[in-house]
């Protein structure tokens, strides 16, 4: 999971577990977690979580508020969360639980056993197979076709690596939707081991691209990995995070915005000489085409299942955009690394404006959002006559920055990369 956007709006997350800090604490012990041996009814579970966390946030808003130095109003948090909290309603809930077995019949054959899938060894060279001398050879080999691959372009390698390492926040996104979510750490329904199987698959990724840039000596290591480093603990922030109709919109879209990156890089590189690198990112690009068919399968059947709710929640995440996962990516000095980085991306045509269009507009197809009519609230109408006029403006939008660029004649500035030993790649700033 690697992207970036030309605009990206990071806004705190919502459902953080709330623990009781006093006696009058509203948080009640009946919020604990079932035994993994006890079958539970998966819609009472969830009304009763449902009804115990708002209880939760009502006592702890004023301490937080304290401890930020302002006062947070509880009616402005309720109209924030208002939009989305009715797709946590029990029957809504219960339309994943009946998606279980399609589910297993239809998203679990999209992984791939570990038996037959690629691995880092089957891409990079391998001492224990080649021996000293053929390594060695291997890798000389490696280096002599990775000094060809321009610094703009290996800044946008580095930033798309990062960004994929960070899979432990990741994982923990799904596992934030209620009704699909792991319980038990291992739970053996098809949405949990879906989830388990499907970071199985994206470690690989972020594992292959460290090990090529190690090998190619272009990059600073130590400031890579303290960049990944600070990602994870930094977490990311992601608009509704509890719902699943949101949730699994958002990560279709990552997934092909992933897909795009992966497959633009490795045609680039491939063009300046570098087959090894062009072929671990085709390797990964395939992985993410499987990845987002199998999100985008899911969302098609929350439309046909609740076409309003679907629309409704499809509209939320667009009129705050996908916040990309990396954005709050820092390596220590660069205050703005991470838009700087998706400079570089627009500039290199590893990832732009018009990708992000393109995305937005296959979703809009794949899952029949202009022929929506029959069972949509005034609400649901709105926010698909939204999403099908968002392609237009973003199109538009595009043309007047085009032109205001053009006007302006806006020189390039120099920034340093720490990552490639603070060489400057130059970029177009906003």
């Amino acid at each position: 999971m690697a992207s970036s956007t030309p605009a990206v709006l990071a806004t705190p997350g919502h459902g953080v577990p709330c623990r009781p800090n006093n006696a009058n604490s509203n948080c009640s012990s009946s919020s604990k977690l079932p035994s993994p041996a006890t079958r539970i009814d998966t819609a009472a579970f969830f009304r009763r979580r449902i009804i115990i966390n708002w209880r939760c946030r009502s006592s702890s808003t004023a301490s937080m508020g304290a401890m930020a130095g302002v006062v947070v109003r509880r009616d402005d948090k309720d109209e924030l969360e208002e939009e989305w909290v009715g797709h946590l309603a029990p029957e809504k809930l219960e339309v994943l639980d009946h998606l279980e077995p399609w589910a297993e019949a239809h998203v679990l054959p999209l992984l791939r056993p570990a038996e037959v899938a690629w691995q880092p060894s089957d891409l990079l060279p391998d001492p224990a197979a080649l021996g000293d001398d053929g390594f060695h050879a291997a890798c000389r080999e490696l280096r002599a076709r990775a000094a060809g691959v321009p610094d703009d372009h290996l800044v946008c390698l580095v930033g798309n690596m990062i960004t994929e390492e960070a899979l432990p926040t990741y994982q923990s996104v799904p596992n934030r939707f209620e009704g699909v979510r792991d319980l038990t750490g291992a739970d053996g329904t098809a949405w949990a081991r879906w989830i388990r199987g499907w970071s199985a698959e994206e470690n690989r990724h972020g594992d292959v691209l460290s090990r090529y840039m190690y090998l190619s000596g272009r990059v600073d290591m130590r400031q890579v990995d303290r960049t990944v480093h600070r990602l994870i603990a930094s977490g990311m922030a992601m608009n509704a995070a509890r719902s699943p109709y949101h949730g699994f919109i958002y990560v279709a879209f990552q997934e092909r915005a992933t897909a795009v990156s992966h497959g633009n890089t490795a045609r680039h590189v491939g063009a300046h000489g570098d087959d090894v690198l062009a072929r671990v990112c085709g390797a990964i690009m395939a992985d993410e085409k499987r990845h987002e068919a199998a999100y985008t399968r899911i969302v098609r059947k929350l439309f046909e299942a609740d076409p309003d709710a679907a629309v409704r929640a499809l509209g939320y995440m667009m009129r705050r955009r996908i916040t990309m996962p990396a954005a709050l990516m820092t390596d220590g000095r660069d205050d703005d690394l991470y838009a700087h980085y998706a400079a570089a991306a627009q500039q290199t045509g590893v990832y732009t404006a018009s990708d992000y269009r393109g995305i937005l507009e296959h979703m809009i197809r794949q899952w029949g959002v202009e022929e929506l009519a029959a069972g949509l609230s005034g609400e649901g109408r709105r926010a698909r006559d939204y999403v099908c006029g968002l392609p237009q403006k973003i199109r538009r939008m595009e043309e007047k920055a085009h032109d205001r660029a053009a006007q302006a004649r806006k020189k390039p500035t120099p920034i340093p990369f720490s990552w490639i030993f603070d060489r400057p790649v130059s970029v177009v700033l906003p």
